[in-house]
């Protein structure tokens, strides 16, 4: 990509043309720029003389001032964008006659009418511009901090706020810390509403929108050291085009540490489309495969979203238990009304008593209220005595359009959801041990228009268009604001890291405590780039998980009770080609094996004897098929498993 983008724009020709009747006055340039937000000067014909020529870009150059002729004027810039071709050298020195514009705020010399003289060569380039920590206000202003150097060379030290996008764009900030999504509707907001300033002290950069080298790769939290110009590509929205840079600091993953011996854990990760036609679906299986257990380091229990069928999900379950055998997870997922769909990943051996979706037939004036239906997990876990556990796996509807022709519409429905949703928050956590995980869509706080997490929270609210109302008694506790402030985000957007996917927690808890929760960092921070490459876990989406860690106060049954199935080894490639034979020892003598189809109807029974034996699967199943496969002892230990008939 290079910086044409910026300049390429349909101008006014018969403005121009009447505008070039009139003789050209000599100025400087920050005469031209003056000191405020446009050119005092706007379509007029102007001379400036002897400037200095200090980058260029593919069809257009900037020429600034020598430092003895600068106006000393904080609020005025000393340079211009001229929207031409410069076919000379960084350092000459040129005459400029043209028409003065302002496109998209940045005020530049027209094509038209241009007239350009190169009078000498190699001359000392203006001293950079230092930017300092505290050059941009992080408050909206009358006038943008960067708007006083424009295209002036500047020299900054900035952190990674947001990684290369589609774009290849970074965005960036000159302070040591990230800069965040803050409660509200963006500046200037609706009256009595709470609004965010949009951070205007983030900017972005380029990497080759001068022709240097471009760098797809960067990470959040790095720092980009940058000689560079700047133009606004809209009202208020900088971007730095470096003549030179470098990027330093790590840029690794962050796995989670292990749980303890005696916890568990309970995980939520958006899946990003992960569909079983898509082409590159074996690699998306891989790449989620790894993030859930090298990253998340393989939660108990995982609420998954954006899965398109329960065979996508299925894969999903049989690639982790092919790349790390000791990971058996049964898949559990219901059609909702769209394409998308919400579901569970769960370690053997918690005992599923059902796994049903809430709402599924509520409506509202727009039709069908919840398109993913809240999905809803009742467990036991294998304490002594048992715990029990009751999961929540929510999706809302996304912020997409909450401004437009269609927001009352996107507003209306992720109120209702959100109302929707803290009653079933009401009525659940009285059955203890309560969590509802997922992508919320919303961020911790009122986004101004809906507030939806302190909705279904019954927690306080900052303010919003459609007013909270109380349902949820006692409230439930947002563990996302238990986190460092540095720390509450799971997603980028827009060049501001925010947080869409949370947990909240009942208040009724039986045998349990939340010793932490923390979002695994391997996606969010990263590079889009790196979507496409097996060979790396990051970006296998465009969300971080999270994963909770709940301290037991009952001892788990045996000490490897849900790290795996040990009273059972069993052994068998998957998938399972005809005719192989699927190994079985148990420590207890063998009752039977009983297979399934994804639907749940059994298709094949068939009596074991003695603690080990070797068998066959009948001929009669179809390649290409899941199966579901249980093996039981007769003190009725089980272990529950996938299979994937070969397709020859």
């Amino acid at each position: 990509m290079t910086a044409l983008k910026f300049i390429k724009r349909s101008i006014c020709g018969s403005c121009i043309a009447i505008c070039g009747l009139l003789p050209a006055q000599s100025l400087e340039i920050w005469e031209i720029q003056g000191t405020g937000a446009e050119s005092p000067h706007i379509f007029q014909q102007v001379t400036t003389l002897g400037n200095i020529v200090t980058a260029k870009g593919n069809g257009f150059f900037f020429i600034q001032c020598p430092d003895d002729r600068a106006d000393g004027n904080p609020l005025s810039s000393d340079a211009i964008q001229v929207n031409a071709p410069y076919f000379g050298s960084i350092g000459d020195v040129v005459d400029i006659t043209g028409t003065v514009l302002e496109v998209d705020g940045m005020t530049l010399f027209s094509t038209l009418n241009l007239e350009t003289t190169t009078v000498a060569s190699n001359a000392t380039l203006p001293l950079p511009v230092l930017l300092e920590e505290d050059f941009i206000s992080p408050t909206v202003q009358a006038l943008h901090s960067l708007e006083k150097i424009e295209g002036m060379l500047v020299q900054l030290n900035a952190l990674v706020n947001a990684p290369s996008d589609e774009t290849e764009d970074i965005a960036l900030v000159l302070h040591p810390q990230r800069s965040f999504r803050e409660p509200g509707i963006r500046y200037p907001g609706l009256g009595g509403l709470p609004v965010w300033d949009g951070n205007p002290e983030v900017f972005t950069m380029d990497p080759n929108g001068l022709n240097a080298p471009n760098n797809r790769f960067i990470s959040a939290g790095q720092m980009v050291s940058a000689i560079a110009v700047f133009v606004e590509e809209g009202e208020g929205q900088f971007i730095a085009l470096p003549v030179q840079y470098s990027v330093s600091g790590d840029a690794t993953p962050l796995p989670l540490r292990p749980k303890e011996d005696q916890e568990v854990t309970i995980g939520s990760i958006n899946c990003l489309l992960l569909f079983q036609n898509a082409d590159n679906y074996n690699q998306r299986l891989q790449k989620l495969s790894r993030y859930i257990a090298e990253i998340m380091q393989a939660p108990d229990i995982i609420g998954v979203q954006e899965v398109g069928s329960l065979g996508a999900l299925l894969g999903l379950a049989t690639k982790i238990q092919q790349m790390y055998p000791p990971l058996n997870y049964a898949a559990y997922l219901l059609d909702g009304d769209g394409d998308i769909n919400t579901g569970f990943l769960i370690k053997t051996p918690i005992q599923v008593q059902s796994v049903m979706q809430l709402g599924e037939n509520e409506t509202f004036s727009g039709g069908v209220l919840h398109d993913r239906p809240p999905l809803l997990l009742q467990a036991i876990l294998p304490t002594d005595p048992p715990t029990p556990i009751h999961v929540l796996n929510v999706h809302i509807r996304s912020l997409l359009g909450i401004e437009g022709d269609n927001a009352d519409f996107v507003r209306s429905k992720r109120h209702q959801q959100a109302l929707s949703i803290a009653h079933m928050a009401d009525e659940w956590q009285e059955a203890g041990n309560f969590f509802i995980i997922g992508d919320y869509n919303a961020y911790q706080f009122t986004d101004g228009y809906v507030d939806v997490a302190n909705q279904i929270a019954g927690l306080p609210s900052l303010g919003a268009q459609y007013p909270t109302q109380a349902i949820v008694e006692p409230p439930l506790m947002n563990l996302v604001l238990g986190l460092p402030q540095e720390e509450q985000y799971s997603y980028v957007f827009n060049n501001n890291p925010q947080v869409l996917d949370q947990c909240m927690a009942g208040s009724i808890l039986e045998a349990i405590q939340i010793n932490e929760m923390a979002y695994a960092r391997a996606n969010a921070d990263h590079p889009l780039a790196y979507f496409d490459n097996p060979a790396l876990v990051q970006r296998c989406s465009d969300h971080d998980g999270f994963v909770v860690y709940l301290g037991l106060d009952r001892p788990l049954a045996h000490s490897n009770a849900l790290n795996e199935a040990a009273s059972f080894e069993v052994k068998f490639p998957n998938p399972l080609p005809q005719g192989y034979p699927i190994f079985i020892r148990s420590r207890e003598n063998l009752k039977h094996i009983v297979l399934s189809d994804t639907a749940g109807r059994t298709l094949w029974v068939q009596p074991l004897l003695g603690k080990e034996t070797s068998l066959s699967l009948p001929d009669s199943f179809p390649s290409g098929a899941f199966l579901w496969m249980e093996i039981e002892d007769v003190s009725g230990k089980q272990w529950i498993g996938r299979l994937l008939m070969a397709d020859f």
